[in-house]
């Protein structure tokens, strides 16, 4: 019985050692030296473990940071929907590159990429299902120059303890001759009142009053025996009134004064007719009495 029980702790042992084995340690001829769970430990183990790197590098022609950059951006861990036949490629001790064809079974865990789909390495043990990937390569960036601006100094106003008096400019002016300056600026104002020549008197207009006057007269008759008649030189006594009164009168003809006149007389003539015409009828008629009376 105790034997039973020992030969059972054995086996027991040796399947718990085998089976914690084919977890911790990855098949022969892999591209991993230890198992990994996420595309950031496969990133993490190709930056750190150089046989690893060198490995991917030699395989994809690419630098190992750029495969670890890839790896970690694009690619995501996944199984497989389906069997499926691919070039597994390995890497055996003697640094040869060996591929071997195999239909890996459904549900194989394997890394693919994000956007495609496409399967790209085995998950145990990291070995790639393809030659090559499409890797961009990365562009150099131009290191930007910043330009140093220097700080402007400030520019302070001197200090001015005087007030400052308003610059005058002094313009020189020629003196002009005595020849050039003018009579006005030395003679006084009656000097020059009485050298200044008298204007030329205006010539006096014939007084066309008289002349109307005067053919009045000779148009009109004299009255014999019932008198004088002045009812027709009334405006022409006005006229001669007004002369005598004021010795400087000088008659200047208007055409206003003169229609005024005309106008006048034009009333006057038919009167002073009428009233020659009386007188010369009373006369006559007196003279016949006298006759008759004689």
């Amino acid at each position: 019985m105790r034997l039973i029980i020992c030969a059972c702790l054995m086996l027991w042992t040796a399947g718990f050692a085998l089976a914690a084995e084919s977890i911790a340690v990855v098949p022969r001829n892999s591209y991993l030296i230890r198992p990994v769970a996420s595309a950031s430990d496969l990133a993490n183990q190709i930056r750190t473990e150089p046989i690893v790197a060198q490995r991917y590098a030699r395989h994809f022609k690419r630098s190992a940071w750029e495969i670890a950059e890839y790896v970690e951006k694009n690619l995501r861990l996944t199984r497989l929907e389906k069997a499926q036949t691919f070039n597994v490629y390995y890497s055996p001790p003697d640094d040869r590159l060996m591929v071997v064809r195999r239909t890996l079974p459904k549900g194989t865990p394997v890394f693919v990429e994000k956007k495609t789909g496409k399967p790209v390495l085995k998950a145990n043990c990291g070995n790639p299902l393809t030659p090559a990937v499409s890797i961009r390569t990365p562009q150099a960036q131009v290191p930007i120059e910043v330009t140093s601006i220097a700080t402007p100094q400030p520019v302070f106003a001197a200090m001015i303890d005087a007030p400052q008096l308003p610059t005058v400019e002094l313009v020189e002016t020629a003196e002009a001759p005595l020849e050039e300056v003018v009579a006005a600026d030395v003679l006084p104002t009656e000097t020059l009142v009485e050298t200044l020549p008298e204007a030329a008197p205006e010539p006096e207009a014939p007084p066309v009053v008289m002349a109307v006057a005067s053919s009045s007269a000779n148009q009109i008759p004299m009255i014999s025996g019932g008198g004088f008649n002045w009812l027709p030189f009334l405006p022409f006594i006005a006229v001669i009134v007004a002369r005598a009164g004021d010795d400087d009168f000088e008659p200047i003809p208007e055409p206003t004064s003169l229609m005024v006149l005309g106008m006048g007389l034009s009333v006057l003539y038919p009167l002073s007719r009428k009233v020659f015409s009386r007188s010369q009828n009373s006369s006559q008629r007196t003279g016949d009495s006298n006759t008759h009376s004689a």
